[in-house]
């Protein structure tokens, strides 16, 4: 049986980097973002931003009027690699934290005990809190400290996974094979438990990826951005101004353009849904590769 899910997801995908990478050459796109003020018609009425879906806005304008295309277009790359820094950061501490807790018994009530601390309340609310902090909040590095966060507060959910798989994979009856075939413990692991955890390690990534895509959109709708600057009004008080493309900015004014001018919160649902959705199918792929994978490895066997 063919796996539709791997090759339409793949293709997905493609388009994805071909809209990261060459998005910004497309002819379509503005890539300075120019802000259009009061646009003309041709039966001489003038319209304001935002402007909505017309020639030349094919998604309309957001309220400074900057084509909403090329918005989510160009800010495609920055979007992804946000996503990719906070997964790589969360795996890179997760996998040794995984094996230590497989092999100490410490190290697992540790695990257990991080997992639990931050699994009673939803992301959200923990990054809201620790992002908003003084220290994280007036920060030159806020960049730095909010992808930080978001990887470290789920890395003990991604361990206890990891290693409640790494467990499960003790039970099988080719590892006692080994041990009784006089197989040391790094022996062991890399031939016997590593062939088996991989495949399951890349699912855990790629439906990862989707995952904190989402939680990037539920901060966005909260007004908690990776990076903010700050700047002096005319009245001499300080605000916060965003400094980001990254989608979940978009949300900006998603309680007013929610009734007012639609176009733009849903132009980045669509963005985000999409983009989760491909990483998800992919992931369901992937699973599917293996598992045929596998079973053709056993019948081989």
């Amino acid at each position: 049986m063919k796996n539709w899910k791997l090759w339409i997801s793949s293709l997905f995908l493609l388009v994805l980097l071909i809209v990261v990478f060459a998005g910004p050459s497309l002819p379509f796109v503005d890539n300075q973002l120019k802000q259009h003020g009061v646009i003309k018609t041709e039966t001489g009425s003038f319209i304001l931003p935002p402007i909505p879906p017309r020639e030349g806005f094919p998604l309309g304008s957001n309220h400074k009027g900057v084509d909403v295309l090329s918005l989510i277009i160009m800010g495609a790359k920055e979007t992804l690699t946000i996503v990719i820094l906070v997964v790589v950061i969360r795996y890179v501490l997760a996998i040794p934290l995984a094996i230590g807790g497989f092999y100490s018994k410490l190290l697992e009530k540790i695990l257990q005990g991080w997992q639990q601390l931050f699994s009673f309340m939803p992301p959200i609310f923990f990054v809201t809190f620790f992002v908003t902090l003084p220290l994280i909040f007036f920060s030159k590095e806020r960049g730095l400290w909010v992808i930080l966060v978001i990887a470290m507060l789920e890395t003990g959910r991604v361990a206890e996974i990891i290693l409640q798989n790494l467990k499960e994979t003790k039970k099988r009856p080719y590892i006692e094979a080994g041990i009784v075939a006089g197989g040391t413990p790094l022996r062991l692991f890399k031939n016997y438990y590593m062939p088996v955890v991989i495949p399951h390690l890349i699912i855990l990534i790629v439906n990862d990826i989707g995952r904190v895509l989402f939680l990037l959109a539920q901060l966005g709708v909260v007004h908690v951005y990776v990076t903010h600057t700050f700047i002096t009004n005319q009245w001499g008080a300080y605000e916060v101004v965003n400094t980001s493309l990254a989608w979940p900015t978009m949300f900006e004014k998603i309680t007013a353009d929610i009734f007012s001018y639609q176009w733009i919160p849903f132009s980045v649902i669509g963005a985000i849904a999409v983009t989760i959705y491909t990483f998800n199918l992919f992931a369901d792929g992937l699973q599917k590769f293996f598992e045929n994978k596998y079973r053709t490895y056993r019948a081989d066997l």
